[in-house]
């Protein structure tokens, strides 16, 4: 009974849509579906019941109701209209944007048997669809450490980013001629593809700007033996003038406490760069002195039977380093190059005779050396940021009185451009000559005879010089020697 009337009414709408638009059709289709006369499973029940009457009627044919995202959208004959449909508009996304596109959208169809009056028109399903339909392009993700990082256009802008942040490392190295090891990021680094809005696509600058420079975290840094402020700032990859700001009002010329709290704004860099290096340097391996008694010279005489050489040795290490920073060392090989020659002194035995005045064997040195000055040693002799530090450096408050480490006469006292500003040197005889740079005042003049431990001069920072202190040398016919093995 339920089916007649429901045929009847189908009979009755159909004879009145004849004159009606698209508009007044897809209304009805809405209502009937509403209804439950128009519901899938009264035309699959009808379907079963009379199969051979419906094909016989021309007017009843197989459709898809089309559902977009869920929502029933229409009626269509043919479900390769709305797939063209779909082509069509994910061509002019490709087109539009110059990448992969994919369409975010959802079609679903549900077969069944209407009379094809209630089709919709192929323009309505391309108006419903173009006008919801988003699209999305398929990037390269950087995640690090399973964190999305950066959105870039492809891999191979992304991997661009990653290669920039290495390569001053490489070039520095190339430079040195070292051999570069290793190289890589400290954090687990990927590149993954993602389809996203095209919008949410970064600038390849702006993100390279964002790795590089980070954010800054303070830190509590506690002063150990040896520490000074240009030594803190290069074990933390900082300036001493970035240290003295956050310690304000520090100053530079301050003299730093063991235990002395400091405050560090330490760079914090999304990514950390790892190097391992092959080093490759000469050290010179000193000399021994022995003393041998004679009575062939009086007790105040000494004689030289055997002038000391230095040997030298090559050392290899391996250098690890963070973001540039030396942060460990291991030694691999040491080869000597060359043996050291013993020097031999002669020590007199024989009392002199009354009346007979004493030598002084030729020399004005006491043969050994004074400190000549207090404060930090800073910087050792030996290979320094891949080139050779001549001498040692010892820091303190500019002003500091710096003395004669012994007898000698003044060969030099004046300013030097070549990076030593205010230096001073003095001979020792015997080819040793010493050397005082970076003064900030001279008080002795060349041709001046000065004893050990006299003023000559105070600290400074002039020449090509970072922070106040005393550059020292001591240099054995024109070669520089390494200090430590003088002083005394």
């Amino acid at each position: 009974m339920i089916d007649e009337l429901k045929s009847k009414f189908l009979d009755k709408a159909g004879k009145w849509l004849k004159g009606k638009n698209i508009s007044d059709i897809l209304l009805l289709v809405i209502i009937l579906t509403s209804a439950g006369v128009f519901s899938t499973s009264n035309v699959l029940e009808t379907q079963a019941a009379s199969n051979e009457s419906r094909v016989a009627d021309e007017n009843i044919q197989k459709a898809y109701f089309t559902y977009y995202n869920g929502h029933n959208i229409g009626l269509v004959k043919d479900k390769n209209h709305i797939k063209g449909i779909l082509d069509e508009i994910q061509e002019e996304f490709e087109k539009k944007f110059n990448m992969e596109t994919k369409l975010e959208v959802d079609i679903k169809f549900e077969e069944v048997y209407v009379d094809k009056r209630f089709l919709s028109s192929i323009d309505s399903f391309e108006d419903i669809i173009r006008s919801n339909i988003k699209a999305k392009v398929k990037a390269a993700i950087i995640e690090v450490d399973g964190q999305r990082m950066a959105i870039l256009q492809d891999q191979k802008t992304a991997q661009s980013i990653l290669d920039s942040l290495q390569q001053p490392y490489k070039e520095r190295a190339e430079e040195l001629g070292i051999e570069l090891l290793e190289i890589g990021f400290e954090e687990n680094v990927v590149i993954k593809d993602a389809y996203v809005a095209y919008n949410q696509l970064e600038d390849l600058d702006k993100v390279l700007e964002r790795f590089t420079e980070g954010e800054t975290e303070e830190q509590i840094y506690i002063v150990e033996e040896g520490d000074n402020v240009w030594t803190i700032a290069r074990k933390h990859n900082i300036t001493v003038e970035q240290i003295l700001e956050a310690n304000a009002p520090m100053e530079e010329s301050d003299i730093l406490q063991i235990g002395q709290e400091l405050k560090l704004n330490v760079p914090q860099l999304p990514l950390n760069i790892y190097t391992v290096e092959k080093v490759k340097y000469t050290e010179t391996i000193p000399f021994e002195t022995e003393t041998r008694k004679t009575d062939s010279l009086y007790t105040n005489q000494t004689k030289v039977s055997q002038q000391g050489q230095n040997g030298e040795k090559e050392i290899i290490d391996k250098v690890y380093r963070r973001n540039g920073v030396e942060k460990d060392r291991e030694k691999i090989s040491e080869t000597i190059i060359k043996e050291p020659v013993k020097k031999i002194v002669l020590q007199g035995t024989k009392k002199p005779v009354k009346g007979v005045p004493s030598s002084r064997g030729g020399s004005s040195s006491s043969g050994s050396m004074s400190w000549p000055t207090r404060g930090t040693l800073s910087s050792r002799y030996g290979r320094r940021w891949g080139r050779m530090h001549n001498g040692i450096d010892i820091a303190g408050p500019k002003g500091t009185p710096i003395y004669a480490a012994d007898s000698g006469t003044v060969t030099y006292s004046a300013y030097n451009s070549g990076g030593y500003g205010n230096l001073i040197k003095v001979s020792h005889g015997s080819g040793i000559v010493t050397y005082y740079a970076h003064l900030s005042k001279r008080v002795v003049s060349k041709g001046q005879y000065v004893k050990k431990g006299q003023l000559i001069g105070y600290m400074g920072s002039t020449g090509r010089s970072t922070g106040s202190h005393l550059h020292f040398e001591v240099r054995v016919n024109g070669s520089p020697r390494n200090p430590l093995n003088y002083l005394r």
